[in-house]
């Protein structure tokens, strides 16, 4: 019966999936090399992983300097999910290197969460109704909105920004490090002809701590997917 409940729970969530097209912000638009950015917008680097196992989508939410976090024009998101057929493992400790084109300016982390209706407070986190035929339960995703002191990075029109590796760890926060060379070289060889822009401003309270290894749908303070 149990495993009959988890199941049930599993296919609940994924068939909210299309609920997160209510998330706020923009999605960050992913581009292939220096000629497909658009005047004024600068290309960004970025990798997403998470040691959580994520059955619902997760985002990054980053603010530009000077505007307000409801505001979607404001509000830039990058995701990541599962694989199709990770089912039997974690796949997204895994580096996933991307690049996107965002507006020139200063983007500082706000927030992540998942299925969330609003960039999420300091300490906040994302709450939603997950059922399907009967089975379910209210859910508090792993989620925080983050202050001034969290990472930032700069985009300069017709530049490139090395934004580094954000990574969601069990304890519920998402810490930074650099890409490793080998993961980043493929990708920045498209955007070699472009000038490069300052490096992120991390504190030391958010670099990695720990290598990431494969965990389950629960972060360590019990909240599950």
């Amino acid at each position: 019966m149990r495993m009959f409940r988890l199941l049930g729970f599993i296919l609940a969530i994924i068939l909210a999936q299309p609920a997160l097209a209510n998330a706020p912000g923009q999605e960050a638009e992913p581009i292939r090399n220096a000629r497909s950015l658009d005047a004024n917008n600068g290309a960004v680097i970025l990798s997403f992983r998470s040691e959580l196992y994520l059955i619902a989508k997760m985002e990054l939410f980053f603010l530009r300097e000077g505007g307000d976090p409801a505001n979607a024009a404001d509000v830039y998101r990058f995701s990541r999910k599962e694989g199709g057929f990770s089912l039997g493992g974690n796949s997204t400790t895994k580096y996933k290197v991307r690049a996107y084109q965002l507006p020139a300016g200063r983007y500082r982390l706000v927030a992540h969460g998942a299925k969330c209706t609003k960039v999420p407070s300091p300490n906040e986190r994302c709450i939603a109704d997950v059922r399907f035929a009967g089975i379910g339960e209210t859910v508090s995703f792993p989620s925080r909105g983050y202050g001034e002191d969290a990472p930032v990075f700069e985009v300069r029109a017709g530049a490139l920004t090395n934004a580094g590796d954000f990574a969601l760890t069990a304890r519920n926060t998402i810490e930074w490090s650099v890409i490793p060379p080998k993961k980043l070289s493929k990708i920045a060889k498209q955007f070699a002809s472009i000038p490069t822009a300052p490096q992120p401003n991390v504190s030391q309270d958010y670099l990695l701590k720990y290598p990431l290894r494969p965990r389950s749908m629960s972060d360590d303070r019990g909240r599950r997917y």
